[in-house]
């Protein structure tokens, strides 16, 4: 059996919200942190103001499950190399073409298990559905050993909805997902008692940024920059209201008492994702935003990100099924249509994630450049849980990217190789993850 789940403090080491322990910290300066009261702002990686052992950006994690799949005539290319012809998902991603790698004819042998899958997709342990099953470390878990102490939290893990974890220790326990964004906010920026952090999301419900609170030190950190680390500044800034205004729209519908009408519902997104559990599309670009800001602000260097599917039908003009239901099409084309709408929909969300990190300066490169992005699923064909031919795609990190590698779709490729370049990529010292020995060699 999945042996007990940790307590989020025991990972995301909570304790360490103390600004007091923050400031005797000798690895937090005062670029890197500001304070006022009980709000705690981190800053971008500024060439500026960069240490001599600081010549370049840390190196980042972010990896993505969503967990019904993704259609796969509509996901593979049919050509293998640079001149592949982008598929109907890719063709979604653009003119990002260059920043990532797609994968077929890859997955972790012998796990079986349909949607119990899911636990072993960062980890290729074998067989979860068997009894005594005890899962293995995962890979986010690995590379947060890494580099643990070198920032606020070794490791965020993010939900759209509460359920099985995705992250594992070497244990086998399991590592909740944080799923309410505003906690998760406040884990960022707010620091103090349970009565300081309520006052400062009460300050937020007003109007009151965070960021107002530091206008003076930011105006003051500005004059010390360069021109680039200033526009860095702005761009964070920027996105840090945009967070701010989202949760306080969230907040107030989840609180907002629900009229009581005779009409039918209608099929348009409430205001706040969050207050809608089948909208697990608008869930994950807030999730999608709180991961870049936590690796923006190296409050973190390893996110995991985990998009559950829903039974529900989704909030989508054109979608008159649940979207479970959409995943078993059974080769309806339908079923096919609509599933595609919202995979696509699904894309154009980690499209965003992925422009907003390319377009994020850092130092000399972008905030992509330095941050491996990886977006698959445990499930290979949905509709007959199939966990072969996984959809698997790597962007950023500095990889000579623009590639379809394709493996035998019979005789698959173990996706734990994939995992130790990651690794190797990220500064950890193996040639072996799970059911991964060596790397896969095309991808460099």
């Amino acid at each position: 059996m999945i042996r007990p789940k940790l307590e989020a403090a025991e990972w995301l080491a909570c304790k360490t919200n103390n600004p007091r322990r923050v400031a005797m910290n000798p690895k937090f300066t005062r670029r890197q942190v500001l304070r006022a009261g009980s709000a705690v702002l981190a800053l971008p990686w500024l060439e500026s103001l960069a240490r001599a052992d600081e010549k370049t950006p840390p190196k980042r994690i972010i990896t993505v499950c969503t967990s019904f799949g993704l259609y796969g005539p509509a996901f593979f290319p049919t050509k293998a190399g640079r001149d592949y012809e982008a598929s109907e998902y890719l063709k979604v991603l653009g003119d990002l073409r260059d920043q990532f790698t797609v994968f077929s004819g890859i997955s972790h042998p012998d796990i079986g298990g349909d949607h119990a899958s899911e636990a072993c997709f960062l980890t290729s342990a074998k067989h979860p559905t068997r009894p005594g099953f005890r899962n293995t470390v995962s890979l986010d878990v690995v590379a947060a050993r890494h580099v643990a102490g070198a920032t606020r939290f070794p490791l965020m893990t993010l939900g759209t909805q509460d359920g099985s974890p995705l992250s594992y220790t070497p244990t086998g326990a399991g590592v909740p997902a944080l799923t309410v964004p505003s906690q998760i906010y406040a884990k960022m920026f707010l620091a103090g008692n349970k009565n300081e952090v309520d006052k400062e999301l009460a300050r937020l419900k007003r109007g009151k940024s965070v960021l107002d609170r530091m206008k003076e030190r930011l105006a003051e950190l500005n004059e010390s920059v360069s021109r680039i680390d200033r526009q860095q500044i702005a761009d964070y800034t920027e996105a840090v209201r945009d967070l701010e205004k989202q949760l306080v729209v969230e907040e107030e519908w989840i609180n907002r008492p629900k009229p009581k009408v005779t009409e039918p519902a209608p099929t348009e997104n409430f205001p706040s994702p969050f207050a809608d559990r089948s909208d697990s599309i608008g869930r994950a670009k807030i999730m999608f935003l709180l991961a870049r800001l936590a690796v923006q602000t190296d409050s973190t260097r390893v996110v995991s990100i985990f998009i559950k599917g829903m039974d529900e039908k989704p909030p989508i003009p054109g979608i008159n099924e649940g979207h479970h239901g959409l995943t078993h099409h059974g080769r309806n084309p339908d079923k096919i249509a609509q599933l595609k709408i919202v995979e696509k929909l699904k894309m154009t969300a980690f499209r965003e994630l992925l422009a907003a990190l390319r377009d994020t300066k850092e130092g000399a490169g972008s905030l992509l450049d330095s941050t491996q992005v990886l977006i698959g699923s445990n499930l290979g064909d949905a509709s007959g849980h199939g966990t072969t031919n996984l959809p698997i795609l790597l962007a950023g990190g500095g990889y000579k990217h623009g590639r379809h590698i394709a493996g035998d779709v019979k005789n698959n490729t173990p996706l734990a190789k994939l995992y130790v370049n990651m690794l190797q990529k990220f500064g950890v010292a193996t040639d072996k993850f799970g059911s991964g020995s060596g790397t896969i060699a095309d991808l460099s």
